[in-house]
């Protein structure tokens, strides 16, 4: 993968740089699908001391108690999922990049939340909540 990528909101009000992506992949959880309005987003996950806002400030929301959103106040932009259990990683909205076509996703999670007109056509791994080894 990309070693270093910037991107940033809609509206160009905030601006980010990350680095050294550990991963990627599709999320289908409704938290995500309620809070993009999309039926699945795709997210890059770094470590957060790899991810750095360079212009703007992010705007949060606590979607549960597990996790905060960030986004902008603007325009509303999804950028990035921060979670709140100690990882030290954070997921970045992978279409929020200048160049999406970059990263590509690895994996499938939360199926079990998957709507059931989207039919998944790729090869990648599904797993029906989280992957086995986020778990550890």
């Amino acid at each position: 993968m990309a070693n270093e990528l910037t991107g940033g909101c809609l509206c160009g009000a905030l601006r980010y740089r990350a680095r050294n992506i550990i991963r990627a992949g599709y999320c289908h959880c409704r938290m995500c699908q309620k809070a993009s309005g999309a039926p699945v987003v795709a997210w890059l996950m770094v470590h957060a001391h790899d991810y750095e806002v360079t212009k703007g400030k992010v705007a949060a929301y606590r979607s549960s108690p597990h996790a905060d959103r960030e986004f902008c106040s603007r325009c509303g932009s999804q950028l990035a999922f921060r979670p709140r259990d100690g990882s030290g990683e954070i997921d970045i909205n992978l279409a929020t990049l200048d160049h999406p076509e970059a990263v590509a996703p690895q994996y499938h999670i939360y199926t079990i939340s998957k709507l059931p007109w989207l039919h998944i056509e790729d090869q990648l791994p599904q797993y029906l909540q989280e992957r086995e080894s986020d778990k550890t």
